[in-house]
């Protein structure tokens, strides 16, 4: 299983955008009916910009934009112990999810269509990178919760 806590699995930038494509294409082929995919994939987002996306019509979704400086991923989870709905009532990201989200993608922080106040995970990759990156945290302890690994 794929997990923000180990992430050398997921692949590279270009390979990340070439698998949420055919994702994106062959759920248009058994689902022609945009409400009812899973993945999506817009090649014309904004001016050089590409998003794919999921949703699982239960809550959970992860959006993924492509530029020219590579790629941010942020996502929501809404069993992972990193929810901002926490039992605490306080609403707030988990501590060093996003601080460390480089400038080459601030942007993304402030869109409004990835509802980053419902982040449970965020990672990047700029093409520089020789691996996908994340801020520093302090995972809760035990393993990730099944419906949260991908």
């Amino acid at each position: 299983m794929i997990s923000t806590r180990d992430l050398p699995r997921l692949p590279d930038v270009d390979g990340l955008r070439r698998l949420l494509q055919a994702m994106a294409i062959l759920d248009a082929i058994l689902s022609p009916e945009w409400q009812f995919r899973f993945y999506s994939f817009n090649s014309r987002w904004t001016r050089g910009e590409q998003m794919g996306s999921m949703r699982n019509g239960q809550g959970d979704d992860f959006f993924a934009l492509f530029n020219a400086h590579g790629c941010f991923l942020k996502g929501f989870a809404h069993e992972a112990p990193m929810s901002p709905y926490r039992d605490d009532g306080s609403k707030r990201l988990w501590s060093g999810l996003i601080e460390s989200v480089p400038v080459e993608f601030a942007r993304c922080l402030r869109q409004p269509a990835f509802s980053m106040e419902d982040t449970t995970f965020c990672i990047w990759r700029r093409y520089g990178d020789s691996s996908w990156q994340r801020g520093e945290i302090e995972f809760p302890r035990g393993p990730d919760p099944p419906a949260c690994r991908a």
